[in-house]
């Protein structure tokens, strides 16, 4: 019977212990709250500053933390006890502000609050909206700004509409020192614009309204483009020839012009008769798809040049030089990787390549490529579209 009893009363024991919550994270070691941090010095830095000070002297310290007030609500920031500095941020303007400092110890309890005043410099979206800009481009206006200090912000354009209310037309990302972003697809009428800079607390700058008129922009009709070879240009391989450019047939498959590879000839260039003389606004790029976005001889680096009086010798001086190009991934993906938005920009949207607003009206264009993807010594390139506005009427 003793034996039954024992039998029952651990088993007892073993069901009330399974049933009970198993504790979690970090427990309570004591409710003695740690010291507080000391000799706080202040070093005020744009839109926050970095607080360094004295740690307490507790075998339990596990970091400190700063507790402010921002936009949207407060702010935390930490930092661990191997160090003795922490960084607030976020502040939209330069009035002074409290920080609270709290050093919290293993068991979760927290010092006495040791309260600083800030003065944040000029913080990064009210800098790089004084240097906000819109000008009229084609089809729509252009943005221009500075970040001097690659913030990572984003940039608006808004319209107003038909009852005074701006309305987004376009956001862009941006870290670039000197920015720039158009939209496009405007009709050319006067309107109302507006750009703004806003950053991730959701400061943002003071909005620069415009009243501008969107310039004419069509694509140029390819079915008038012509392959102008000049003595000094490269050919084409076999299959691969220069009508493949501009025949509506590019995309996932492997379609384009090719030139050949093994000539010994580095840099290669080829021209294009548009049919028209006209001004010429951006280039719409697409590149060889299949296994070779951002890879093989897919463009990477390269001129565009135009002129006006074609000159049969092949000349450079004859020509003018209408932009100099980079193709950018946009996944930043090393070579032989890519994303899915890497495929879209190569295949499907498309890569535009703005030319400068003050470019001389041309008829003929001349692709002067000085590096490929992977650096090979041949090129590619899918299928191409020009903007801009073709009223050669107006050029002549």
């Amino acid at each position: 019977m003793k034996n039954k009893i024992i039998l029952s009363v651990m088993t007892l024991g073993l069901i009330t212990w399974s049933c009970s919550e198993a504790p979690v994270g970090q427990q309570p070691i004591d409710s003695i709250a740690p010291g507080a941090v000391s000799n706080v010095n202040v070093k005020n830095i744009p839109g926050g500053a970095i607080l360094s000070y004295t740690l307490p002297d507790d075998e339990d310290l596990l970091y400190v933390k700063a507790l402010y007030d921002l936009k949207d609500g407060v702010a935390e920031a930490k930092s661990s006890l191997y160090n003795d500095t922490i960084k607030v941020v976020g502040f939209g303007d330069t009035e002074p502000r409290e920080v609270s400092l709290i050093a919290v110890d293993r068991s979760s309890n927290e010092s006495v609050p040791v309260k600083v005043t800030v003065n944040p410099e000029e913080p990064p979206v009210i800098t790089i909206g004084k240097t906000l800009d819109l000008v009229q481009d084609f089809g729509g206006v252009q943005g221009k700004w500075t970040n001097t200090n690659r913030d990572e912000v984003t940039v608006h354009i808004v319209r107003e509409d038909e009852y005074g209310d701006y309305q987004p037309l376009e956001t862009f990302y941006t870290t670039v020192v000197e920015g720039s972003g158009a939209t496009r697809g405007l009709d050319t009428i006067p309107m109302n614009f507006g750009i703004y800079v806003k950053d991730r607390w959701g400061n943002v700058s003071q909005t620069l309204y415009k009243e501008l008129t969107p310039m004419f922009e069509t694509s140029f009709d390819r079915s008038k483009w012509a392959d102008a070879k000049l003595p000094n240009d490269i050919g084409e391989t076999q299959g691969w020839g220069m009508s493949r450019i501009w025949d509506n047939v590019y995309g996932k498959g492997d379609n384009g012009f090719s030139s050949p590879g093994g000539t010994g000839i580095w840099p290669q260039s080829i021209t294009i008769d548009m049919g028209t003389v006209g001004k010429i606004s951006r280039l719409l790029l697409y590149q060889r798809g299949d296994v070779y976005v951002f890879s093989e001889g897919n463009l990477k680096q390269f001129e565009v040049y135009g002129t006006k009086d074609y000159d049969p010798t092949g000349n450079w001086d004859s020509w003018t030089l209408l932009g100099s190009f980079e193709s950018v991934k946009p996944s930043g993906l090393p070579l032989g990787q890519h994303s899915a938005e890497d495929d879209d920009v190569a295949l499907t949207s498309g890569e535009n390549f703005i030319m400068p607003l003050d470019v001389p009206a041309v008829r003929w264009i001349r692709i002067r490529v000085l590096r490929t993807w992977t650096g090979g010594d041949n090129f590619q390139i899918g299928e191409l579209f020009v903007f801009g506005d073709n009223r050669s009427e107006l050029y002549q």
